[in-house]
């Protein structure tokens, strides 16, 4: 009898019982829906008497054979099975097999994807890049006599997952957990974190780690590590060896249900060591690859039959009990806004101005306004720009047809630093008191008059002030430039009167990070990251606890080269090319900020023209592109260290995030630190209007900014422009 709801309409979830056995799992997928599944490479008859075996218990009701029609025609003659002859997709070679097999799944309608005759790399190729999980992981369900009385547990990651750092070992935990609850029935899984040791060893990683995955609050398992495999599933050894009074370890010592090993080929070896004693009848097992759209297969030549058949049962279960009833991934937890609210974002470039209207975190409309370079040297000239802008915004929503606005938000300049440092968050530019108005015109008059630096960002502040007193509505500014949350540590530079100060792309480094966090489903303030901003400026920056504690400081600081920015240089020969004559300095910080670089190498900054000499073969294109990943990577590994090496993933956002070749060389060379999650492109202007609206809202209190002590204004008037 299937499991379905009293009224017969859709199903709705039911909490599973516990699995006694891996056996019982061809009985359970009988009891549910049939799926569909599909044999990437359908011509080989051991799939086929697999595939129709599983059809005679009911765990499938429909196969689809992809590969060559003849040779899966004259297999499905030899089994002796009825396929329907539109079941039967055509496709010469590997290649577009494995590319018709993903077209498919994309398309929908398919439960499983079983490998059939087809190389396991070619077909992996094309199945990773639908992953909706930031690690696809093997996990294998086995019971076996001598290990844990005969009870079921789960096994991670025998076959997938190559490296095991902090971020992918959450990870697996987590597709482990998945299956845990959807399959075994558990509602709160013990879950071993293995080791060779069960105390915190400084050269064995993998303790450490376990300790480190112990910390993390888990609200749906109990995690507890570093075990050894003897106390994580032998209460006798447990009452031998004993343990430290905590409550996780008294939970999962000595009756594990999951076991995370520190590493594929140990966890390899315990799946060959289980696979062996089924050859006995001592032991059974199946297994499901987690965290694509639908249960991938992908079957040992030396499986038996019977874990074959299980395996199949696995993954129709999860298909029918989790995926057709919710998302595999869990969707990014938002704050609750009860209200729309209107925003208009402004964010002023050096030769076009952005706008952008939002209704909570929806864009309605958006448009970039091209105009030749400002000239903004002197405050009239400034004064002029602001009002300029100002009636360009009012023009645009005019045409928009727009009316009515809860608040403007403008991007932050280069505010002056107050005393202390400045934090991040939504900073108010205009508020209402009392049924008026009113401006902070010290903020304004801070960023327009005595900037940090010149930059046409420094417009963004006084532009949404100028509209909040013509519209009457709030105004905000959300993560300046100069948000600068170091720690002690960070701000030292090796030279006592020079110190580091964060200036970095903060906007679109904290909105990355909250994107992560979302869809980690983690509080911010509970994980660590490495994010990078890569664009014209490049930011690479370690986000502790919600804090960018440290970062390659974007501008004339140091890190990688952009397409125009030089990055961090030799000193010896940047000391010489102050003094040489040829450059004021002015002149300098214009050649190293707009003609260094890719524009330097290359006499171009555009990545897309660049990738086009790449592809016609201009070798020398080719390396530049390629140094600039080293740069980007390198960095990224410094800041791994900085946020404390126990990061859960690095996050790309950013214009040249978009580019293949930079992410593809960029994962290649961090994948080993930690999962690589992508946001490409730019997310500034939602992420101003996302914090106008947490504010608007009362989710998130507003910041107020204080100005800069007397001195510092005076300091400032009186420096040359």
């Amino acid at each position: 009898m299937r499991e379905s709801n009293v009224s017969g309409d859709q199903p709705i979830p039911v909490a599973p019982e516990p699995l006694v056995s891996v056996a019982d799992l061809v009985e359970i997928a009988g009891r549910l829906a049939a799926s569909t599944v599909m044999v990437a490479g359908g011509d080989r008859i051991d799939d086929l008497r697999l595939v129709e075996s599983a059809r005679d218990h009911g765990i499938i009701d429909r196969i689809l054979l992809v590969g060559d029609p003849v040779r899966i025609a004259r297999a499905v003659d030899e089994v002796g099975i009825e396929i329907d002859t539109q079941d039967i997709i055509a496709a010469d070679g590997d290649d577009r097999i494995a590319a018709v097999t993903a077209d498919r799944v994309r398309a929908g309608g398919i439960d499983i994807v079983l490998k059939g005759n087809i190389s396991t790399p070619v077909l992996n190729r094309h199945m990773l890049p639908m992953a909706v999980r930031s690690t696809v992981s093997l996990v294998s369900v086995f019971d076996a006599a001598p290990i844990g009385g005969g009870r079921p547990i789960a096994l991670t990651d025998a076959g997938v997952t190559t490296v095991c750092n902090f971020g992918r070992m959450v990870d697996l935990v987590r597709n482990a957990v998945d299956i845990a609850h959807v399959i075994m029935g558990l509602e709160r899984p013990r879950v071993a974190i293995l080791s060779a040791n069960e105390k915190q060893i400084s050269s064995l990683p993998s303790t450490w780690i376990g300790a480190k995955l112990t910390e993390r609050h888990w609200p749906d398992a109990v995690v507890y590590g570093p075990l050894s495999l003897d106390l994580a599933i032998d209460p006798e050894s447990v009452e031998v060896k004993g343990l430290p009074q905590i409550p996780a370890a008294r939970e999962v010592a000595g009756q594990a249900d999951v076991l995370v090993c520190p590493g594929i080929d140990a966890a390899n070896i315990l799946y060959k060591v289980v696979t062996a004693m089924i050859k006995y009848g001592q032991a059974s097992l199946a297994g499901i690859t987690v965290g694509l759209p639908v249960p991938y297969i992908i079957l040992s030549r030396a499986d038996t039959l019977q874990t074959r058949l299980e395996s199949i049962a696995l993954c129709s279960i999860y298909a029918q009990r989790c995926l057709r009833g919710q998302p595999d991934k869990k969707a990014p937890s938002k704050p609750t806004v009860t209200r729309t609210y209107r925003v208009l974002a402004v964010n002023p470039g050096s030769t076009s101005t952005k706008l952008a209207l939002y209704a909570n975190d929806e864009c309605l409309q958006d448009t970039e306004v091209v105009h030749p370079p400002p000239a903004i040297g002197t405050p009239a000239e400034r004064a002029a720009q602001v009002r300029q802008r100002a009636q360009l915004a009012h023009e645009t929503l005019a045409r928009w047809g727009v009316k009515d606005l809860d608040a403007v938000v403008g991007r932050g300049g280069f505010l002056p630093r107050p005393p202390g440092k400045l934090a991040g968050g939504t900073y108010v530019v205009a508020e209402r008191r009392e049924g008026h108005l009113v401006v902070d015109q010290d903020m304004v008059s801070a960023v327009l008059d005595h900037a940090e630096k010149d930059h046409a960002s420094n417009l963004g502040i006084p532009i949404a002030a100028e509209l909040a007193r013509q519209l009457n509505v709030p105004a905000f500014a959300v993560d300046p430039v100069v948000v600068d949350e170091f720690i002690p540590e960070a701000e030292i530079s090796g030279y006592a009167p020079i110190v580091r100060r964060s200036t970095s792309h903060a906007l679109s480094v904290r909105a990355a990070a909250r994107w992560a966090a979302r869809a980690v489903g983690r509080p911010l303030e509970d994980i660590h990251l490495v994010v990078a901003h890569l664009g014209g400026g490049i930011t690479v920056a370690a986000v502790r606890r919600g804090r960018m504690i440290d970062n390659n400081i974007a501008l004339l600081g140091s890190g990688p080269f952009t397409p125009q920015r030089a990055g961090q240089l030799p000193m010896d020969e940047l000391i010489a090319l102050c003094y040489s004559g040829r450059f004021t300095q002015s002149e300098l910080i214009e050649e190293l900020t707009q003609r260094g670089g890719l524009q330097s190498y290359l006499g171009e900054h555009r990545m897309e023209v660049i990738e086009q000499r790449i592809e016609a073969g201009d070798d020398r294109a080719r390396l530049v592109v390629d140094a600039m990943i080293y740069q980007i990577a390198k960095e990224i590994g410094a800041m791994v260290v900085a946020a404390g090496c126990d990061v859960e993933a690095i996050v790309l956002t950013g214009g040249l995030a978009r580019s293949q070749r930079i992410r593809t060389g960029v994962r290649q060379r961090v994948g080993r630190l930690a999962p690589v999650m992508l946001f490409p492109g730019s997310l500034e202007m939602a992420a101003m209007a996302a914090g106008a609206v947490a504010v608007l809202s009362g989710s998130e209190p507003p910041r107020r900014y204080r100005p800069p002590t007397a001195s510092y204004m005076t300091v400032h008037e009186s420096a040359p422009p």
